[in-house]
């Protein structure tokens, strides 16, 4: 792991019970999909399902970092005293 952004992000688990839901209709549907594509259409499928997650992975890491630095940023502005139009 890279940042210490990174290191928070991923020391949590920010499963909720919707997502284990999700997950176990993931699981059935994975069965399914064994028994109802041949080898070669599965493989395929397969790797789009990883693209597709590993996009989502990625986004949802930089939407994470880059919210922490937003909030950290608006603190620095704020306690500097940048902060004018705040205050009006």
């Amino acid at each position: 792991m890279g940042s210490i952004l990174e290191n928070l992000f991923y020391q949590h688990d920010f499963t909720q019970e919707t997502d284990r839901a999700a997950l176990q209709r993931i699981a059935t549907n994975t069965g399914m999909l064994k028994k109802d594509f041949n080898k070669w259409q599965k493989k395929r499928l397969l790797h789009i399902i990883d693209d597709k997650n590993l996009l989502a992975a990625q986004r949802a890491n930089n939407s994470f970092v880059s919210g922490v630095r937003y909030g950290v940023m608006f603190m620095v502005e704020v306690f500097n005293g940048n902060s004018d139009d705040i205050d009006s």
